[in-house]
């Protein structure tokens, strides 16, 4: 729930800013973890590994929280 609350804070804050597509830049991954939660893998936009497009500062916020990880194959750095 921490990271969809995290990805809506931030689109809404992108519409705010007139950002209406942002940078696509970066995707996020979400995977279901055993214990029911759910745990995020960021990748770069240019990654085999597809995810739901974001923002520069999306992939920021993202990735400062505990349940993302960034990929090990692309390695990605906003």
């Amino acid at each position: 729930m921490r990271i969809q609350l995290g990805a809506v804070q931030a689109r809404i804050a992108d519409l705010e800013n007139g950002q209406a597509d942002g940078d696509t830049g970066w995707t996020l991954q979400l995977m279901p973890s055993p214990e029911g939660t759910c745990r995020g893998y960021l990748h770069h936009a240019s990654c085999f590994i597809r995810g739901r497009p974001l923002a520069q500062d999306q992939a920021r916020k993202l990735l400062e929280m505990p349940e993302i990880t960034a990929c090990d194959a692309c390695h990605p750095d906003p």
